[in-house]
C-alpha cells in the first residue's frame, strides 16, 4: 500500500491551503461552462443542480481562505512551493491536469454533454472513479484523491507540533453574512477547532467525500443543507449521479447504487455546441478573438476581486463587465454576483459560430492573465478594439 503524502511543516500547510483555494476554484469554470451552454428555459433541473454546486464551491473557497487567514497567511493567486516543488499555481489553466491530485484526471471546459457529466461524477467521486485507492498512481509530493489531500491538511491542523495554538488568530475572516446562495454556512476561524470544522465542511459537501460515504444513504441531509425553498443539498457526487443516470435517488438508497427514483430528464440537444480552444498567446484581431479576449479580461479581473475579498481589502469590487464600483456591500457577495454576471458574456460567446470548426460555437476559455505586462497588453487590445468599434 502506498503511503499518502504527509504535511509536516507550517510552511507546507500554508502552501497546501493556498492550493486548496485554487483547487476549489478549478472546478467552478468546468461547471459554469456546462451551465452557461444550456438554452434559455431548458434543462431547468440540470441547471439548478449545477448552479447549486457552483455556489458551494465558492463556499469551499471561502472556508479554505478563512483557515489560511487564521494562520496569518493572506490568500494569493501567486505560485507557491509545496513539498519541495516550486511554482505550483493555485490558478487553473485548462485543460487542467492537476499537479496536486493525480486521480482527478483532466479537467475540461465542455458544454452540457454526457462526457461533461461523466467528468463531474469523476471529480466528485471519493476515488475519482477508481476501484481502489491503490489503483491510482501516486506522484511524489502529491495526493491520489482530493479526500487524501484534505485528510493531510486536517492531520496537520490538529497537530500542535505543526500548528501551535498561538498560530491561530481570527483575522481577515469572511463572515457568514457576506455569503449566500447555497447550502452550508461560512465558518469564521479563530482556533484549531474551527479550522478543522471548516475543512470538514468542505469534505462533507464536496469532492473530499470519504469512501465509506458511498455506503450511506445518498440523500444524507443535515439541517444546514436545507434551503428555505425545500431544496436539499446532499453531496455533489449524489447530485451529479442523478444527472448522469437521468433519475433521482430514492430516500432509501445508498450513494453507491444506481438512482431508481423519479426521472430527471436531460435534453442534450438543447445545448450550445461550444468547442473550447486554449489561449495561445498570440493576438487575434478577428471579431471572435476580440470576444474571447474580452471574456478572459473580465474573468481575470473577477478572480483578482475574489482574492481581494479574501485578503480583507477595502470593500470595493468593480463589475468586470461595466467597471462600475460598488462600495456599499460586502466584497465577496459582489464578487459572487460578478461571477454570475459573466453569464451574459459566456452565453453570447456560445452563440458565435466557430470559424475553424463548422457546426460548433465559441467557448469561454476562463483563461486567467496575471497582472503585469501580459494583462496590460490584454487590456490595451480589448479597450483598443472597443474604441475602434465606437
Amino acid at each position: 500500500m502506498t503511503e499518502p503524502t504527509r504535511i509536516t511543516t507550517l510552511k507546507d500547510l500554508k502552501a497546501a491551503l493556498q492550493l486548496a483555494v485554487g483547487l476549489e476554484l478549478s472546478t467552478v469554470p468546468v461547471y459554469l461552462t456546462a451551465l452557461y451552454s444550456i438554452g434559455d428555459g431548458r434543462n431547468t433541473d440540470a441547471a439548478q443542480t449545477i448552479r447549486s454546486v457552483v455556489m458551494e464551491e465558492m463556499l469551499h473557497m471561502t472556508l479554505a481562505a478563512n483557515v489560511l487567514n487564521a494562520l496569518g497567511e493572506i490568500p494569493s493567486p501567486e505560485p507557491v512551493e509545496f513539498q519541495g516543488r516550486r511554482n505550483l499555481s493555485p490558478i487553473p489553466a485548462y485543460p487542467l491536469d492537476s499537479p496536486l491530485i493525480s486521480g482527478i484526471g483532466t479537467l475540461e471546459l465542455l458544454p452540457l454533454t454526457p462526457r461533461a457529466v461523466d467528468g463531474f461524477v469523476r471529480i466528485e467521486h471519493p476515488l475519482h472513479g477508481a476501484a481502489t485507492l491503490d489503483a491510482i498512481p501516486a506522484k511524489a509530493g502529491g495526493f491520489r484523491t482530493i479526500g487524501e489531500f484534505y485528510d493531510a491538511v486536517d492531520a496537520a491542523l490538529k497537530d500542535p507540533a505543526i500548528c501551535p495554538d498561538g498560530v491561530f488568530a481570527p483575522v481577515r475572516q469572511i463572515p457568514d453574512g457576506d455569503y449566500y446562495g447555497g447550502a452550508g454556512h461560512v465558518i469564521e476561524v479563530k482556533d484549531r477547532a474551527t479550522a478543522r470544522e471548516a475543512v470538514l465542511k468542505i469534505v462533507d459537501q464536496g469532492e473530499g467525500l470519504p469512501e465509506d460515504c458511498l455506503h450511506r444513504p445518498a440523500k444524507t441531509v443535515t439541517d444546514a443543507d436545507r434551503l428555505g425553498s425545500g431544496w436539499q443539498m446532499y453531496s455533489h457526487y449524489a447530485r451529479f449521479r442523478e444527472l448522469q443516470t437521468g433519475r433521482r435517488f430514492r430516500t432509501d438508497q445508498l450513494a453507491d447504487q444506481n438512482p431508481e427514483g423519479a426521472m430527471l430528464l436531460v435534453d442534450y440537444t438543447a445545448v450550445q455546441p461550444a468547442l473550447y480552444t486554449p489561449r495561445n498567446g498570440d493576438s487575434d484581431d478577428s471579431p471572435e478573438g476580440s470576444a474571447l479576449d474580452a471574456f478572459d479580461l473580465a474573468y481575470s479581473q473577477l478572480v483578482d476581486d475574489v482574492y481581494l475579498a479574501f485578503a480583507g481589502e477595502p470593500k470595493e469590487v468593480v463589475d468586470p463587465l461595466d467597471r462600475h464600483a460598488d462600495r456599499g456591500r460586502p466584497a465577496l457577495r459582489l464578487a459572487v454576483h460578478a461571477m454570475y454576471a459573466l453569464k451574459n458574456a459566456a452565453t453570447a460567446l456560445m452563440r458565435i459560430p466557430n470559424p475553424a470548426k463548422p457546426g460548433h460555437t465559441l467557448c469561454p476559455r476562463f483563461s486567467y492573465v496575471p497582472p503585469g505586462g501580459d494583462r496590460d497588453k490584454l487590456v490595451q487590445r480589448v479597450e483598443g478594439r472597443g474604441g475602434q468599434d465606437r
